[in-house]
């Protein structure tokens, strides 16, 4: 079963990227191997697969800037500190919210069948009212 991976500190997610630390980096490889290991077990012929590049890449010592995905009909519910759903918000190309992020790592196969990866599929956000002064998205 995927690990849904709730971000333990507030993140700023800029349209449909956030700079992650590298402890959640470490989590998410690991993720990344079993589901990249599905994928290719799957394949007719795994040896012609090529594997697509990890939705995440270092942009400096300890820090990457991960790209997530939604249901574009459906959206990630976006909650409160309370927990109460926040009606009539959605995400955008053009959004900046500060919160803390939940999503799963999924696996998939291209439609050419040709190259597999993974995906970080954002199911949800818990928005958080207050600026964090150490974000990396303000420097």
């Amino acid at each position: 079963m995927r690990e849904v991976i709730i971000t333990k500190q507030p993140l700023t997610l800029v349209g449909n990227s956030a700079i992650i630390p590298q402890e959640l980096v470490k989590r998410l490889e690991e993720g990344r191997n079993e589901e990249l290991r599905r994928q290719l077990s799957k394949a007719s012929c795994p040896e012609l697969i090529k594997i697509v590049p990890a939705p995440w890449k270092e942009i400096k010592h300890n820090l990457y800037k991960a790209t997530f995905t939604w249901n574009e009909e459906k959206g990630p519910e976006i909650v409160d500190q309370d927990y109460n759903t926040i009606k009539n918000q959605s995400l955008s190309i053009n959004s900046i919210i500060i919160a803390k992020l939940i999503f799963v790592q999924t696996g998939y196969s291209a439609r050419d069948q040709q190259s597999i990866g993974t995906k970080l599929a954002l199911k949800g956000l818990q928005i958080v009212t207050e600026r964090n002064l150490g974000d990396p998205w303000l420097d």
